[in-house]
């Protein structure tokens, strides 16, 4: 989101220092290892040769440790899963670069300790188009691997070796099961979004170039909540001073291990390596103010390190799938269209760090589809549609939603198998947040689309907090679906979850209807509308009793949504649209905090009905004692193999 920080004191200097001084408590630890991934990550993750050791590394000759692992899916053309998987890693040394002949290998192999395949690994060195102005010189390592040619729906352990002897430690994968006519067996994948990290940035000496005198002074380490996310304020119930859990980005992650998921989603702002998330050209010089020089962007090549080893206990194992938001798009690599465009339209790094499937168009990185079992998942890059931050606007000159459309026309006409289809992206067609509410680009591009086809759930982004609409058709809502609904989306529509509660600071809801927050013209405030917007879910005691003094209702007169015209340069340099007022009546559940979500999928044979079930999940929640708590539940249901919108057919017209 454009300059998260406008002020020094929003970003809560006195706070972001004491929770950079807080250490790796007993708890923190336990709740680790309860997640499955490992205890060292909290104490070591940002020390790339401690994780590096702690996870069963063995360095060789040339000092080169193995660093932040991730798998990605293989997807064909037509968005089946190939019985492969990507690995990328990051190979750090203490100089800075690499023997010339290293060579990089992942062995693989069916049973533990034995690897009866290899596949050599491309090494790329990626390094920034300019120097950053008081800034680090971003110069990284990362290796590439396909591991093709597995069985579908069967374990694989690796592990990655360098031809100088060092060994990382094993990991292991599941393919996807094979596309038969046997019904698939019930799973869970995950999504967030807006994550970031919470530990500072230590940049390597040997990229020190224009860094400040205190951050080397500080041995390269930069101040807390400069290009971390410690910029809680001291009142959040959850990150701040007194609250339940002062790290939910490294948390969740950890957290999402317990739900088992085949993959997860993130849906954009992924590392916030660029906090200031406009698209602008890199520039340092007065980060330590934690806002950017005007027509510029704050950026850290070096917050990817500590991200992907945040991730990497999770994501060594379990395919992760990224989509891109505005904080995504780095102009190190390669101009956005604002700045003249590029092939990567600035998402250059993210190609060298991440794996995207190339089957999406040729001129969008970041878009691409896949197919897991009875679900079709397709990545959206709303940066390209937005009215709201102008800077990756059309640069595929409508490619994108021609392409979205042929697809989503492919799922419901030609393919059977498919009874749920999800799409992920960054900004939200529909949310009710103070900071970035809804994006009319984004919503007049796909509302009609996905309504068309019949999208069931969009997993969205950009607002820090969750939000759940109900459910929505051609930009109206059809019924109310409250806590523990059944919807049905052939009749009832499609439902946005915004889920951009990852670890970011959080966002308020829609101030009181006034000057500042104004509803529609003609449009005069009543009872609950006439009080700030407040929270809606499971458990929730407003203070003072309902509609007291928030308004609890699912009714917003005063939320807006951007437009693309008139286009303004903002004061900070970035082209943007305008708010316009609307009134919702959609706002089902809303949670101001930290959450992720967990999706339950249960195929079922022809003609037998299949469900969806989404879970929200709230990190830490304040008066539980409990490291997440479900705090809202709707089902997705469907007659299995009647995806078609020729031959869709509700699955009952009963609904709870």
């Amino acid at each position: 989101m454009p300059l998260e920080f406008e002020t020094v004191d929003e970003c809560s200097d006195w706070n972001a220092h004491a929770l950079a001084r807080e250490r790796v408590t007993r708890r923190t630890m336990l709740r680790a290892v309860m997640a499955g991934a490992g205890g060292y990550a909290y104490a070591q993750f940002h020390l790339a040769s401690a994780a590096f050791a702690a996870g069963g590394g063995t360095a060789g000759a040339a000092g080169v440790v193995v660093a932040g692992r991730h798998l990605s899916f293989v997807p064909g053309a037509d968005g089946d899963l190939r019985p492969a998987m990507a690995l990328t890693a990051q190979l750090v040394s203490k100089t800075g670069s690499l023997p010339a002949k290293l060579r990089a290998y992942v062995e693989v192999g069916s049973v533990p300790g034995q690897y009866g395949s290899r596949f050599e690994a491309d090494i790329r060195h990626l390094v920034g188009q300019y120097a950053i102005p008081g800034g680090p010189i971003g110069s990284q390592f990362y290796l590439k691997a396909k591991m093709d040619g597995l069985r579908p729906g069967s374990i694989y352990h690796y592990r990655v070796r360098l031809s100088d002897g060092t060994v990382s430690g094993e990991a292991h994968f599941s393919t996807a099961p094979a596309r038969t006519s046997v019904v698939p067996a019930p799973f869970t994948f995950t999504a967030f979004a807006d994550v970031g990290t919470n530990t500072a940035p230590t940049d390597p000496r040997y990229a020190w170039g224009q860094n400040p005198k205190s951050v080397t002074a500080a041995g390269g380490t930069w101040p807390a909540g400069v290009f971390d996310g410690n910029t809680y304020l001291p009142d959040d119930p959850v990150a701040g001073v007194h609250g339940t859990d002062k790290r939910p980005a490294l948390t969740q992650t950890l957290l999402m291990a317990t739900q088992q998921p085949v993959f997860t989603l993130l849906a954009g702002d992924i590392c916030y390596a660029n906090p200031s998330g406009s698209g602008l050209p890199a520039d340092d010089t007065t980060a330590l103010t934690r806002i950017a020089p005007k027509g510029r962007n704050l950026y850290n090549p070096y917050v990817w390190d500590v991200f992907l080893n945040q991730i990497e206990p999770l994501a060594a194992s379990t395919p992760w799938m990224f989509a891109t938001g505005n904080h995504d798009m780095e102009p190190l690599y390669g101009k956005t269209r604002f700045l003249g465009d590029s092939p990567a339209h600035g998402y250059g790094g993210l190609v060298e760090r991440l794996d995207f499937p190339s089957n999406g168009p040729r001129t969008c990185p970041s878009v691409y589809k896949f197919v897991y079992g009875n679900v079709a998942v397709v990545s959206v890059d709303a940066n390209e549609l937005s009215a709201e931050l102008q800077t990756n606007t059309g640069y595929s000159g409508g490619v994108q939603v021609s392409w979205l459309k042929r697809t989503l026309k492919q799922w419901r006409t030609d393919r059977p198998d498919i009874d749920f289809v999800v799409a992920f992206l960054h900004h939200c067609a529909y949310s009710t947040t103070n900071n970035h509410a809804s994006d009319g680009g984004v919503r007049d591009a796909l509302d009609p689309l996905f309504s068309e086809y019949q999208v069931d759930l969009v997993v969205q982004g950009h607002n820090h907090l969750l939000e759940r609409t109900d459910p929505i058709r051609y930009g109206r809502r059809t019924r109310p679906a409250p806590d523990g609904s059944t919807v049905f989306p052939v009749t009832d529509g499609v439902t946005y979850l915004c889920v951009g509660s990852g670890g970011r600071q959080r966002y308020p809801f829609r101030q009181a209807p006034g000057p500042a927050a104004p509803p529609p013209p003609g449009v005069k405030p009543t009872g609950p509308q006439l009080l700030p917007s407040g929270q809606r879910f499971r458990g929730y005691r407003p203070p003072g009793g309902p509609n007291s003094v928030e308004n609890n209702t699912g009714n917003i007169v005063n939320s807006y949504v951007w437009a693309a015209e008139p286009r303004e340069i903002k004061k900070s340099g970035q082209p943007a649209g305008r708010r316009v007022p609307e009134t919702v009546d959609w706002s089902q559940v809303r949670y101001d905090n930290y959450a992720f979500i967990a999706v339950d999928v249960v195929p079922a044979a022809r003609g037998a009905r299949t469900t969806m079930t989404i879970r929200s999940l709230a990190d830490a929640l304040p008066g539980t004692k409990q490291p997440f708590t479900e705090i809202d539940r709707i089902t997705l249901a469907r007659t299995a193999g009647q995806g078609s919108i020729r031959a869709a057919k509700p699955a009952t017209t009963a609904a709870t």
